[in-house]
This record gives structure tokens, sequence and C-alpha cells, in this order.
């Protein structure tokens, strides 16, 4: 027992010799947060956790030409979002980039001065803060440059160095911390010098082209025929054509606007082709035609495609005849580049260019054709061969051209790029073309094992015999593997940082910076999780870490993806790319160049850290980088949003394929995910968030980098930020539109009687509702007119179907025209269904047309804009305004002595023939022919038939004909049913051609722009064609918009349908997202559900741009009180200087009660020895114990 006590004792002294040694090194006990746990935060946000707010931002210098920035960025991302675990929130802050005011020498620069959009957001943050911020932190940001917005506490840290920087804003939020994560960096790299190229040669055997035509009814029906057909093997070209044999008739006068002012075909016909292929066991919808022939022309319906697969494909033909009006615009474009596809005998007149006329096919046969129509289709099959690239494009390539020649000058050849997913990414068919064909994209991506790019070549007419031809490839690597792996390792590490309520801090792959070591024992740090993507850190730098904490190392991306989510629980896709941002210019529809270093990353990671999410780099996985070529270079190469639309195979075969990468990581969950991509539109292509809608709810966020640092923090704070709004701060003196009727004598402007001015009123939580161009009671007149009924992809019937709006929010929704009390789905009627639903969401509606009038409304504020009018893409974006009075830049004439000529601000657009906001659709695009139109009946075709908008709708004496008749007992049982109806010549569109336009005008983006002022988190739904990715679109943006549902190309009459949605979804409580997703899947192609949803609708491919989850503010809780809050909920945290979160000090640190000091060497013998001679010591003692115990066993 003695010896037992003298070894506890010698063990006991060098004990406290050494923990004296070691003293410094020991903890204070502290507690996990001093923050009360009745502090929750906001839930109704977009984030993964109750957000408790701060009041606080830090900046970041924004600089184009380095990483810097972004590193320092993406250090400041857990100081400014932070997971409280214990109590299960998030503490927050925005995190910006600065900019300095752009100096714009000349309009089109505008699109570079982003800190337009800081200043405007910084008014709404400082009232939020009540004009004051408890803390300021400035990295790189002199302090004189933000005296405008004055702080309690101003952190300044500067610096060139990431890891110092890293290191000062750790030691600047935390006190102490026993877990860091680490990211492996670099501050500069080498760029890469590797190029690729090479040489394929051949033989191109021609064969002979493959013809066959089928004839189809005239239906008039939305529902598709289908005809099946075969490819056989050795075919890669189809050329389609449906045409009928008519005769035409047509007046082009030169001047703006009066194009194909009449364009007629006898007998007349509206349809469009889809093509489909059988692929993968089903059917995949390639190609379509989509065209306004009753306005653009019979002979427009032409489309060619890649062969997908050889065998059974199969051609539909639906028979609508309504359309966009843009349509007539692309359709023009891309058929007159398609040359025919057969050779029936054509007949072509024209006088000046101005009259033209003439026939398609015998006279015999156009005469038979009159009887009963019967559309014609021809499809024509050209031979070609695919050809396997043997190199393999590696991580970063950039600048790729591939050049086809062919040694026989008088045959044309053609040849497409197919990506290693199947699809034709691009192609060259320059028929005139001599000899010689070129593609040029800018990014290739990685193939998988067993997958090649392949280049198609293919015969673009008849041919004989065989020519040899050449194929000279070449691109080059712009990036690193190693660059793409630091730059992915910083960003996750900066949202699993955000998770962990840690610092992130840097090291190099070959060493560990002082900065980074010192870091580690002034706060105290136990635990490393070194985010090491790639493993490009040394063993040098892995034992140096392990020197002084332990390290947990992640070198798969699978690992740290699933690391952040088993802490979060969620599977929100958040994707970016290390592409540089690709700046443009106002009105050039065109990339203006790349900055060196200006990436997205840093906000992506933000963003992502709030959805509680990794960030998932494109770039960086050959399943995503092959996917995103197409999106990229189809918008880079097509960005005006007429010239061509996304081809429907191409954007299902990368879709899938992205889908198949999230599913093999398990984000692919039940229901629909959350999906962000935050990139600019040059840098990954709008057609990218097309492409998952239905199966994700996806959303976009673009710009600058800048500005997507504000607008994520503007969406992150929105529910906080919307009471800065004045529209919920009382009652708001908004212009509202006036009212009108028509009365005797009818016509001129006698007969218009305003029977409400427009004025100045007042207005609880208003939403602006803009009606110049919408649908009006289309399924209940226009049907008559038309003869079909609008159908959606899913089979519900507007003004019908109850299946999805049985609800009670829907009851009445058709009472008012319809007669029916009870929940039905809404007919195509936006200015009687919008207002309807946003009543029931507890809004007041406010109307207005003009352009003043809508300028100021927003400017007074207003909590969402629905925009019902139509767009285009030049000048920097357009939309058309009502405007009587010729103020506009650009728009169309006003006639003198018309009614509409005194109503400046009707609340309502409305036809000036007759029109009034009473009855707004009084001008019919005519379809039936003069005689028919005069008479109003629908039901017979004449022989002169214009497609213009010139038709009366109202008769005002014809209708009190028809009134009378049939109320006669005896002579309406015989009186005909199109006299009897005063309802069936409506076309139920409002401004549809060009007659009904008079007294509308356009403003551009700039424009726009120049009258907007701060917009106060509002949020805009729009119908209009073509205004996405413009400056209009970002210049709302900056002005402080949310969200924007927008259409980077042309818009469909049926967008009402979702448009209508809107107001409805939020009311119900969903999300933008949900209520958008749910809307569009309606009336559009939905690429890549299980099954798709092919449709024939190509003109709804509108976008949502803001975070999906985002819960748009409603007054009402009638039918849900998801989307209501009060402002006392979104209070932010009360100032502490000593507030604190497991050491995270919320404003600021002062002492460090963990810190420990490296031991000196000196020390670490005397510790060492200690040791030696406690086991030495102890190892006598027992071994001598030992020896007196057997000794007395002997005895």
């Amino acid at each position: 027992m003695n010896r037992r006590t003298n070894i506890s004792k010698i063990g006991i002294s060098i004990s406290i010799v050494v923990l004296m040694l070691v003293s410094s090194t020991l903890s204070v006990a502290v507690a996990e947060s001093n923050i009360k746990n009745s502090v929750k935060g906001y839930d109704k946000g977009v984030s993964w956790q109750p957000v408790v707010p701060l009041k606080k931002v830090t900046f970041v210098n924004f600089d184009e030409n380095s990483y810097l920035d972004d590193y320092s960025y993406l250090a400041a991302v857990p100081t400014t979002v932070f997971y409280d675990k214990t109590n299960g929130r998030l503490f927050s802050h925005p995190l910006l980039f600065y900019q300095d005011p752009y100096p714009v020498k000349e309009n089109r620069e505008k699109s570079l001065n982003a800190r337009q959009g800081i200043d405007y957001f910084m008014e709404d943050w400082m009232s939020y803060c009540n004009g004051k911020l408890d803390g300021l932190t400035l990295i790189n940001v002199p302090e004189s440059k933000v005296k405008r917005w004055s702080a309690r506490e101003v952190a300044e840290i500067e610096g060139d160095d990431p890891y110092e920087i890293a290191a000062e804003i750790a030691l600047n939020d935390w006190s102490y911390s026993d877990k860091a994560v680490v990211a492996v960096v670099k501050e500069e790299f080498e760029k890469p010098h590797e190029a690729t190229s090479g040489e394929i040669k051949g033989v191109f055997s021609f064969r002979e082209v493959e013809k066959l035509s089928f004839e189809l009814p005239k239906t008039n029906h939305i529902d598709p025929q289908y005809k099946e057909f075969n490819v056989p093997e050795g075919y890669k070209l189809i050329k389609v054509r449906s045409w009928y044999p008519c005769f035409y008739f047509g007046i082009s006068p030169p001047i703006p606007g009066f194009e194909n002012v009449i364009n007629m075909t006898i007998p007349p016909g509206d349809r469009d082709l889809q093509l489909y292929c059988r692929y993968n066991g089903g059917w995949m919808e390639t190609k379509m035609t989509i065209s306004w022939n009753a306005k653009s022309g019979m002979d427009k319906d032409k489309t060619e495609t890649y062969v997908y697969k050889s065998g059974r494909w199969r051609l539909g033909l639906t028979d609508t005849p309504t359309k966009s009006p843009l349509s007539v615009i692309s359709n023009i474009k891309s058929s007159e580049k398609i040359r025919e596809t057969s050779a029936e005998p054509q007949v072509h007149r024209s006088l000046l260019g101005i009259l033209r006329f003439g026939r398609y096919s015998s006279i015999f046969d156009v005469l038979k054709n009159l009887k009963k129509t019967m559309y014609q289709v021809d499809v024509e099959m050209y031979p070609g061969i695919d050809i396997e690239i043997p190199d393999l494009p590696t991580f970063g390539v950039r600048n790729a051209t591939f050049t086809l020649t062919w040694g026989t000058p008088n045959v044309k050849l053609g040849f497409s790029l197919i990506g290693p997913g199947g699809e034709e990414i691009t192609w060259a068919k320059n028929e005139s073309s001599e000899g010689k064909q070129e593609i040029h994209v800018e990014q290739l991506g990685e193939c998988l094992p067993n997958e090649h790019y392949i280049l198609s070549i293919y015969a673009l007419e008849e041919g004989h015999g065989s020519t040899d031809f050449k194929i000279t490839y070449s691109w080059e690597q712009k990036y690193s593997r190693e660059e793409g792996d630091c730059l992915a390792s910083a960003t996750e590490g900066a949202v699993f940082a955000s998770v962990l309520n840690a610092p992130l801090l840097y090291v190099s792959p070959d060493a560990v910076p002082h900065a980074t070591i010192n870091t580690f024992y002034k706060l105290g740090v136990k635990n490393v999780y070194l985010i090491n993507l790639g493993g490009h850190a040394s063993s040098k730098v892995l034992e140096e870490l392990k020197g002084v904490a332990k390290v947990k190392c992640f070198n798969d991306y699978r690992e740290v993806y699933d690391e952040i989510r088993g802490c979060t629980g969620r599977n929100d896709v958040i994707f970016t790319t290390i592409d540089p941002w690709t700046y443009w210019y106002v009105g050039a529809l065109k990339p203006a160049g790349e900055t060196k270093g200006a990436l997205f990353i840093g906000p992506a990671a933000y963003i992502a850290a709030h959805h509680g999410s990794p960030v998932i780099i494109v770039d960086n996985h050959p399943e995503l980088s092959k996917a995103v070529v197409y999106h990229t270079d189809f918008w880079r190469k097509y960005p005006n949003g007429i010239d061509e639309f996304p081809t429907v195979a191409c954007m299902h075969l990368t879709g899938t394929k992205v889908y198949d990468f999230l599913e093999d990581l398990g984000f692919d969950e039940e229901g629909l995910e959350t999906m962000i991509t935050v990139a600019g539109q040059f840098d990954i292509g709008l057609p990218w968030d097309r492409v998952f809608t239905g199966r994700a709810k996806p959303g976009r966020f673009l710009g600058s980098p800048t500005d997507v640092s504000v607008w994520g923090s503007r969406t992150v704070f929105y529910p906080a930020l919307i009471f800065e709004n004045p529209a919920l701060k009382g009652p708001v003196k908004l212009i509202n539109g006036s009212a009108s009727i028509r009365r005797f004598p009818w016509w001129s402007s006698l007969g218009l009687k305003i029977v409400k001015k427009s004025q100045e009123e007042e207005f609880t939580y208003p939403v602006l509702d803009m009606l110049v161009c919408y649908d009006h009671r289309f399924n209940e007149r226009a049907s008559k007119y038309f003869g079909f009924k609008y159908k959606c992809a899913d089979g519900s019937i507007p003004g019908e179907s109850c299946s999805d709006f049985g609800s009670p929010i829907d009851a009445g929704v058709n009472e008012k025209f319809l007669g029916e009390p009870g929940a039905s789905m809404p007919d195509l009627s936006g200015s009687e269904v919008q207002p309807f639903y946003l009543r029931k969401a507890g809004y007041s509606p406010v109307f207005s047309t003009n352009f003043d009038a809508v300028m100021q409304n927003l400017n007074r504020g207003v909590i969402m804009w629905l925009i019902n009018t139509h767009g285009g893409p030049f000048d920097g974006g357009m939309l058309m305004f009502w405007d009587p009075q010729g103020d506009a830049p650009i728009g169309y004439p006003s006639i003198p002595g018309t009614g509409a000529k005194k109503e400046i601000n009707p609340w309502r657009g409305y036809e000036w023939l007759l029109g009034s906001t009473e009855e707004p659709d009084t001008m019919t695009a005519d379809i039936h022919g003069v005689i028919p139109a005069l008479l109003g009946n629908p039901y017979r075709d004449g022989l002169l038939r214009t497609a213009f908008d010139w038709a009366p709708a109202k008769k005002p004496i014809l209708d009190k004909i028809s009134d009378l008749l049939a109320r006669l007992p005896i002579i309406k049982s015989f009186t005909p049913e199109w006299l009897k109806d005063p309802n069936d010549y409506y076309d139920g569109v409002i401004c549809t051609v060009f007659l009904t336009r008079l007294f509308t005008g356009w403003y551009n983006g700039t424009q726009t722009d120049e009258n907007l002022d701060n917009l106060h988190s509002c949020g805009v739904s729009s119908v209009a064609c073509l205004p996405a990715g413009k400056y209009l679109h970002l210049s709302l943006v900056r002005h402080g918009f949310v969200f924007q549902i927008m259409d980077p190309w042309g818009t469909s009459w049926y967008s009402d349908v979702w448009q209508n949605m809107i107001p409805r979804g939020i009311a119900l409580g969903k999300t933008i997202g949900e209520t958008f997703t749910e809307g569009l899947s309606k009336v559009g192609i939905l690429y890549i559900t299980e099954p798709p949803q092919w449709w024939w609708d190509l003109w709804e491919n509108v976008c949502l741009f803001g975070d999906p989850d985002l819960r748009v503010w409603v007054p009402g809780t009638d039918f849900s009180d998801k989307n209501h809050w009060e402002q006392k909920d979104v209070q932010p945290l009360r100032y502490d200087s000593n507030a604190y979160v497991d050491g995270h000090m919320l404003f600021g640190a002062k002492v460090y009660p963990h810190e420990r000091q490296p031991l000196p060497l000196m020390q670490l013998i005397i510790i060492a020895a200690l040791i030696i001679i406690l086991i030495v010591g102890a190892a006598v003692l027992i071994a001598k114990s030992r020896k007196r115990v057997k000794g007395k066993k002997k005895k």
C-alpha cells in the first residue's frame, strides 16, 4: 500500500508541475450563449432556420481583377450568418460587396453601375435599423467612403493577403471557438498553357434522300393528330414542312408597323408541328414549329432536327389559331433559312414589293382544298455520319473551334456538335458556304468514362457519289483542376463554417500561414475541419495542423456535401460557376467582355448558408460541366430571345443528366427541390433555369457579383424590409385609372363617356395591376369565334374545371360573366381574375396604364406589380403603355376624334374602335373574312381573310337587333344562331396585332430606370415578351424588386393562366416558387418531369428570378396565415456589447479567454523529461514491488 501511495504521490507531483507549465492552455468555462432563448427570430423567410437580424453590415471591397475580395467575402460568410444549434436559430446581417459609383460616360455603361442597388438597399436597411447601425465591418473599404451610414462600432480590416484577412475576420468576431473550418486555397494560380488540337479525315458517301408525305385534316382543335414514320440507320438530319394547296394575297407597305398588314390565305389554316422520337423507351419531343399562320403566312411551319436515334419517329399536328404576336417575327426568321421540302407547283407574283399574290400547288388542288382543307406534311431525311472526337476535354476548357472542309465544291454539307449526353449543342448549316463550315463554342465540359463529343456530318441537299472531308478542332485549357478545387474548398468551407458557427481560415497547399496558426491558439481551437477538395494539401500541412488540433479532412466533394446536409437536413440545390462575370452593355444584346476575377462564389455561399445547403459549382463536376454547355452557348448566340428558341430535346437531355447527378448525390428527394442558380446570364445561360421547372422550383440571381450580394441580402431580410415599403405604413395616395362606357351615338369621342376620372385615391396594402394587353373572357366568348376552348397541358379547361380550383378562395371567380357562384377554374380574363384574387389576399388593387402614372405609383409604394402588356428585347428591354397623347419616345399614332384620345389613364386598356373600360374587347383579328366580320357571323368563312385586327366585335345596332330577335317567340326559332348571339365575334385578347395598339407607346429600360426610385422590396410578375436579362430587368433588381417573373423569350396569350394564379397562390400561403411552378405547369412544357409533359406551346418558357422560397407578405389570413406576419415578429436583436453565441461575439470580440500559447522548446523538453522520469520511476517501483511479493510467497 505504501508503495502505491508513493507512486501516486510521484505522479501527482509531476502532473502538477506539467500543469503549471501548460497552464496557459486551460480553457475558461463559459456558457454557450447569453442571449435569451425567447429571442426566436422570424421563421417566414427563405432561411433554413428562424433568423435573428443584427443591426450590422459587412462590406467587402469588390475587385474584379483578383480573388482577394472573393476569399474575403467567403471568410466573412460565417460572421454574417451563423447557426445557434442549442436554440435552433440563425443570427445574420447583410454581407455586401462595396463599389464606388461607376463613372458612366454613355448610356450603354449604366449596366455596370451596381452602386445604385447598394444605395437603395442601404436606405431601407438603415431605416429598419432606426438610422444607426450597431456594427459596421469594412474589409478593404475606407471608412471615409461609408460615412453616410452611421454605426456605433466600426471595424476596419485591411490587407492584401487572404490568409491574414481571414484571421483578422475571425478574431474580430470570435472570442473563443473550439472548432475552425480551414480551406486549402492559393492566392494566385498558374494558368495552364495546355492547348489541344487534332485532325480527322474521312470520306462522306451520299445516299438517296428519304422522302415521305402524308395528309392530315384541318380540325381547328388543340388536341394533336399523330403520324408515325421510320428513320433508317445512316440518316442524321430531318427536315419537315407543313403546307397545303392555297391561294394567297398580301399587302406589306414599307411603313414600320405595317409589315404584312394583310396576309390572306384561301383557304385559311393555322397549324403547328411537333416532332418526337423513341428514346430510352419513351417518346421524346425534339423540335417544333409555332407560328401564327393567319398573320405570318401559310408557308412558315418548317423545321429541321438532328436524328437523336434511328427508328420510330412521330409527328404531331395541332390546329390552334392563336399565338403570341411575337411568333410572327420568330418563325419568319427561322423558317426562311430552311429550304423547301417538296416540289409542288408554286406561282408567286409581286408588285413593287408591296402587293404579293400567288398560289401553292395546282389550281385544281386549291379548289379541291376549299371544300375540305387537308394539310400536307413533307418529311425529308438526309444521310450523315457521326464522327467521334478522340481527344477528351480536360477541366476548364474554353475557346473551342471545329472546322469541316470537303473536297467537292458543288455539294452542300453541314455538321452539328453533339454533347456527351446526346444533345445537339450547336450547328453549322450555312448552305451558301462552299466547301467549309465552322462551329465555335466558348466552353466544353468534361466527359465521363466511355463518353465523347461527336461531330455529326450530314448532307444538306441531294448528292451522289462521295467526297473527302477533313475535320480540324482545337481548344485550350483556361483553368486548372487545382484552381477549381481550391475555390470550391473556400466556398464549401464558408457554408460549413456558417452551419458550425466556426471561423473560416485558410492554408495554402504547401504551408500553414502564421496568421492561421496564431488564430488557432488565440481562440483555443481544438478541432479543425480541413476542406481539402482534390487533396492538394501537402503532408507537411496536414502534420502541422495535427500538431495544433484534431483534424478531420474532407478531400471528396460528396463527403463535404453530405456533412453540410447532415447538419441541416436540407436538400436545396445551389448552383454557381467559377467562370468570372461576363459583363454586357445596355441594348447590345451580346457579351461585352469577361472580367479577370469577378466571381459569384461568395454571394452563392451566403445564399447557400441561409438555405443550409452546399454550393454546387457546375465546372467542378463532369456531369454538370458538360450539361451546362448547351445552355450557355445557346444564350450567348441568341440573347435577343427571337432568333431561336430552346430546343426541346436538348433541354430534356441535359436536364435529365443533371438530375441523374443530383439523384446520385441524394438531393432528389420527395417533392420539388428548391433550386437556385447564382451566375451572370452569359456565364450560365438562361435556358438552364427553365429546364428544371416542374421537377424542381428553380430561381435565378443574375447581374454582377455586387448586384447579387445586394439582392441576396434583400431577399434574406425581406420579412423585415417589406415594412419599409410605404404600402405597409398606412394608406397610400396612388393614381387610380379612369372608367368609361360607350353610349349613343357610340362612335367617335361623343360616344365615350368617362364615368370616373383618373385621380389620386387612398389605398391600403396596394398592388399595382397594369392591364394594357390581356385576355378577356376568352373561353366564354372567344371560343365561339375561334371554334375551340383553350385546354391546359394538364387537361384542365379555364372557366370550367374545378379539380385544382375547388377551394373556397375560388368561389365566385366566374360568377360575374358565367353566372356560376361555385368554385371553379377561372376563365382567361386577367383584368377580372387578378383583382378577384388580390382582394381575397387582402390587397387593394390599384390600376394604371399610363407610363407616368405607373412610375409614380411604383415610387409611392406598392407590394407587387403585375404587368400585363407587350414587351420587347431591344434598346435595353421595352414595355408598352397606354399613350393617347403620344408622349412615348416610340409609339403608335392616335386617331383624332376617337374617344380613347381623351382618356389618358384608363384603369384597363381597351381597343379604340367602340371600346371602353366597360367593354375593352371590341376589335377582332379577322380570320373569317370581310363579310362574316361585318355581319358578325363566325360560322361562315369568306374569301377575304386578313388576320388583321380591324373586324368589329361590338356592333351596337346589330346587337340591339339580336337582342330583339332573341325575345320574339316565333321569329327567334328560325333566326340564325350567329344573329341571336351578340357575343360570338370577340377574339378574347386586348391589343392583339397592330390596329388595336394605336394609342399605345413604348418605353425602354433606360427610361424606366430614370423614372424609378427605391421600390422597397416590391415584387413583379410580368407576361410581357422578352424583357428578362435586359437592362430593364437589371434596373428593376437594382431599384429594389425582390423577385421578378419574366420571359427571356416570347410569351403566348395563355400566360394569363399562370399570371392569374400568382395572387391566388400567395393568398393560399404558397411560396413564390410554388405558385409560379404550379401555374407554369399548366401551360408549358415540363422537360424533365417523370414522365415529361410534352406540349405544343413553346412560348411558355418564363423564368422566376429570385429565391423560390420567398414568401410574399399578405395582409389577409382568411385562406392561410403562412404568408402573413407582424412587424413585431421581425425586430432586430437589441444591442449588447457582450452578446455571444458559443464564443461568437455578436458585436466584436475584445478578449480571448481560451487563448493558449505554443509551448517553447525548453518547456517541451522539461515536460518530456518529467514524463520519462515518471514512467521510469513508476516502472522501477512496480518491479521492486513485484519482487517483494514473490519473496513473501516463497516463505
